[in-house]
């Protein structure tokens, strides 16, 4: 069993096809479609199920697959910490909230970017599932989600709170108000795995709302756009809704304090091997919100 072959595995059950997977790993599909089948022979298991869209998984193949992403994860932390000087260099690949993203890390990210440049950075924004289940298969270093969460696979680190507000069009002026007519608003949301729509949904089943429907957008911007047009409401951190209102005739309420109050937590494998870019990457962050005030 070889580097390579397990590389070109990870990419064709990543990609779905032999195609795409040649195209990530700069090789021709023959050369793929080869490696897969000396893999199923090494193995004596079918890893792929061949259809005519591309191909799939099977059960042997989704168990392989983890490890794959281990061995392959483990050959370069052993590279990066022989190789690693203590002065930080090379990838380093975060997650984000897209709220967090807009918000609060690009002050981080200028600071960081200015003290380390030889590290490249990269970026993910995903929902808080994304960004956990990101993390576990070393698609990225860590990430910014919303909460602590029970598994075991991950060191989490509180970093700063947030303040989360209900977010209406400014034709609502109290809360009241706006729950009288919650019957007629929809709900505007990211997609399911996002923690602060998970929150909206148990403050509306605690209170006993029921709202007309649900939207889900896939940006914050949309989102911002369609609450200021009147279309619906959402849920946001208070420094989110605060500073689009001085763009957007949006206006924003205060929520009971079990659910508005919420930590913004780090997340990283606590089996994995924390670069020097990435101790840096979080002691800066630590440093910049430890005497920050609570949003």
């Amino acid at each position: 069993m070889e580097m390579r072959q397990l590389k070109i595995f990870c990419a064709v059950a990543e990609q779905g096809s032999f195609t795409a997977a040649a195209n990530t790993v700069h090789t021709v599909q023959s050369n793929v479609t080869m490696r897969v089948k000396e893999l199923e022979a090494e193995l004596s298991q079918q890893l792929f199920i061949r259809q005519k869209s591309g191909v799939v998984l099977t059960s042997a193949g989704q168990t392989f697959l983890g490890y794959a992403r281990r061995i392959l994860q483990l050959t370069d932390e052993s590279r990066s910490a022989l190789q690693d000087t203590g002065t930080p260099t090379g990838l380093l690949r975060l997650g984000s909230m897209e709220t967090t993203a807009a918000i609060r890390l690009p002050q981080v990210l200028t600071k960081y970017r200015e003290k380390y440049p030889e590290v490249q950075l990269s970026l993910l924004t995903g929902t808080t599932a994304e960004l956990i289940k990101a993390v576990e298969s070393h698609r990225i270093d860590g990430a910014f989600v919303g909460g602590f969460h029970q598994n075991l696979a991950l060191e989490q680190e509180e970093v700063f709170h947030e303040e989360l507000v209900l977010v209406s069009s400014s034709d609502f002026d109290s809360l009241e108000v706006l729950i009288e007519n919650m019957p007629q608003q929809t709900v505007l949301v990211f997609r399911t795995g996002c923690f602060y729509r998970s929150t909206l949904e148990n403050w509306f089943y605690q209170v006993g709302l029921v709202p007309n429907q649900i939207m889900e957008l896939g940006t914050l911007d949309g989102i911002i756009s369609c609450v200021a047009a009147g279309m619906g409401v959402t849920l946001l951190p208070k420094a989110i809704a605060e500073n689009y209102a001085m763009r957007h005739p949006i206006r924003h309420h205060a929520l009971p304090s079990e659910f508005s109050k919420v930590a913004t937590v780090f997340i990283r494998r606590s089996d994995t091997l924390a670069t020097s870019a990435l101790k840096v990457f979080i002691d800066l962050t630590q440093e910049q919100y430890r005497h920050a005030p609570t949003a």
